[in-house]
């Protein structure tokens, strides 16, 4: 799946005598790039997911997705903020169905394995 230098820079129009600056169409929908952007930006950085005041009460969380990945963020007991995956460790079920809610632990819907929000 490589992608040249070439290919990259046919995608960008840059006329800046008539201050024309564009992206061709296939730069948002090639499935090359998406693998890439996947890779190098939201698999390989660390990445801003939510805010501390998104989740302000104790056992409290929200789903996202980051990257290609389902993932939720829970204040505990202690208030303490911890990330998890969104998917049971046996099977990959989603725990998290809701957006946002509050409770202290997450049964996976396949086998009724139960996890804590710590």
């Amino acid at each position: 799946m490589s992608i040249g230098v070439e290919y990259l820079n046919s995608l960008l129009e840059e006329n800046r005598d008539e201050g024309r600056f564009r992206c061709k169409r296939e730069m948002f929908t090639d499935p090359r790039l998406f693998d890439l952007e996947m890779k190098h930006i939201f698999e390989g950085n660390w990445l801003y997911l939510a805010h501390e005041s998104q989740i302000p009460q104790n056992n409290d969380y929200i789903t996202l997705q980051m990257g290609r990945q389902p993932v939720f963020i829970a204040r505990n007991k202690d208030g303490v903020l911890n990330a998890f995956l969104n998917a049971c460790s046996h099977r990959g079920a989603m725990l998290c169905r809701h957006k946002r809610g509050n409770k202290s632990s997450y049964t996976c819907p396949f086998h009724g394995w139960t996890f804590n929000n710590s």
